[in-house]
């Protein structure tokens, strides 16, 4: 029988061989080696070999001790490249950086090197700036320049990356802590699409975006915002997939001062299978089976939180109670997958909404495209269905794709079973961690009075044509029934 996850005895640690999908499965493919398996025709177990081939180096700088934004920046990088290079991930930890106390989540407490440990795998976590490790490699904070390095770096609310050689660490002013997580999902996004020769620009460039005002290049200081002061206290997360997860990443790494006191509303149905283990930032291997709410749940009250389960399909009966007995949060964060769904979203009765969506194909998993509730456009508008005749060619397409990629000739119990995979998303949690920090950005500006966009797209591959649409800013009225806590200083 066919094992679906393939356990290294060596490595205990919890993130160990996440994306190992056992490549004779008949009804599992892995979301990131399809890539690599609709793009160049590779098989399923020669795209995870040569994920698992590509060596990359964290290097972390002293100073990553004492920035709490620095190490949610090297957390996240750490988390999503072990999930896109499994086995191959390591980290350098200068000076005492292995035993400094981890500063993303107080009441876990810990070192740094140990959460580390725990993305990566203890025997991946190295302490000693002079230690030679082979292939490209990322710079966090003061930590010295190296051969085909990227520099990670951030200022107030904008996150940048790029060669080390060329690139010097920005002021790094700790106002948002998604700038961190931001730049820890930019890092990895470049040393992917290089990796799977979808950018030839990839690693020799500079990329960056602020969280404050992405229609602004980043080296405009009025992309630079405000220091946060005030956080969302109760909310929703709607859809616990691959976007959710990275939602709660990134709502986990704002800097709360009684996270106790806010309250977490979780809502899906599924439980978790095993290719969402490696796009769910916060799955591993062992919670396959186990309802996304439960999993969800441990590890956001593991960090402080209070959380509510729905355990039940968002459809058109959704409504969000308002009664004062039995008050619900009015501002919610979706991350659904589905059109239908998503129209619903416009009858809830949710004050405000912030929702992104992601490509699915080799040609557009890059793409982020968000959204914000209101907004100019009706919902039919903003997610329609596809017609009758975008649904034929859509399934002509699979059909095709299952009978002439012979990666697929192997998989599926047949003709029906390889096109229902040939069907299947790709998906890789760089792209979803970064949608998450344009969710988070949103629902913090809201709060700060700052711009609102009700509609971005951007495209991972070349940020520089992004698009933003902007409708002025937040005033006190758009706050009406959104409740808020004090940002710890």
């Amino acid at each position: 029988m066919a094992h679906p996850l393939r356990i290294s005895a060596k490595s205990p640690h919890k993130f160990d061989a996440l994306v190992k999908l056992d490549m004779n499965a008949s009804e599992s493919i892995s979301r990131i080696s399809k890539l690599l398996v609709d793009s160049s025709g590779l098989s399923t177990q020669e795209a995870l070999a040569r994920r698992e081939s590509f060596a990359v180096t964290l290097r972390c700088g002293a100073d990553v001790e004492q920035s709490r934004t620095l190490q949610l920046a090297v957390l996240t990088a750490a988390n999503i490249a072990a999930r896109c290079f499994p086995r191959a991930v390591r980290v350098v930890l200068e000076g005492r950086l292995f035993h400094a106390r981890q500063l993303a989540w107080s009441s876990i407490g810990g070192t740094l090197g140990s959460a580390l440990s725990d993305l990566v795998g203890s025997d991946q976590v190295q302490a000693g700036a002079g230690r030679e490790t082979a292939g490209p490699g990322l710079v966090f904070g003061n930590a010295g320049a190296v051969r085909d390095s990227l520099r990670v770096t951030f200022d107030g609310w904008i996150a940048k990356v790029g060669p080390s050689a060329s690139v010097d660490r920005l002021p790094q002013r700790e106002y948002c802590a998604l700038s961190g997580v931001l730049a820890g999902a930019l890092a990895v996004s470049e040393m992917f699409l290089s990796f799977a020769e979808l950018s030839i620009e990839a690693r020799r460039r500079v990329v960056g975006l602020s969280l404050w005002r992405p229609d602004l290049p980043i080296d405009d200081q009025a992309g630079l915002g405000v220091p946060v002061e005030i956080l969302p206290r109760d909310l929703w997360v709607l859809g616990l997939g691959h976007l959710g997860n990275a939602y709660l990443w990134a709502l986990a790494a704002l800097p709360y001062t009684q996270p106790n006191a806010t309250e977490i509303y979780l809502n899906d149905f599924d439980s978790v299978e095993q290719e969402n283990v490696e796009t769910g930032m916060i799955l591993t291997v062992k919670d396959e089976g186990q309802l996304k709410t439960r999993i969800c749940s441990k590890w956001m009250e593991d960090r402080g939180f209070r959380t509510r389960l729905i355990e039940r399909p968002f459809d058109s009966n959704f409504r969000c109670r308002t009664t004062p007995r039995h008050a619900e949060p009015l501002l919610a964060l979706c991350g659904f997958d589905s059109n239908p769904a998503r129209r619903d979203l416009a009858t809830a009765e949710f004050a405000r909404v912030m929702e992104s969506g992601l490509g699915g194909t080799k040609d557009n998993f890059e793409t982020i495209s968000f959204h914000t509730l209101p907004n100019p456009r009706p919902a039919g508008e903003l997610w329609p269905d596809l017609s009758a005749a975008e649904q034929e060619s859509q399934k002509e397409n699979l059909d095709r794709i299952a009978r002439s990629n012979p990666a697929y000739a192997p998989l599926g119990k047949d003709v029906c079973g390889r096109t229902e995979l040939a069907g299947k998303s790709v998906a890789v949690p760089f792209v979803g961690a970064t949608a998450a920090t344009l969710v988070l950005a949103e629902a913090i500006r809201l709060l700060h009075g700052g711009p609102v966009y009700t509609d971005i797209k951007i495209a991972l591959t070349d940020l520089s044509l992004r698009y933003a649409a902007t409708s002025g800013t937040y005033r006190a009225t758009h706050l009406a029934g959104i409740g808020y806590c004090e940002a710890n200083h």
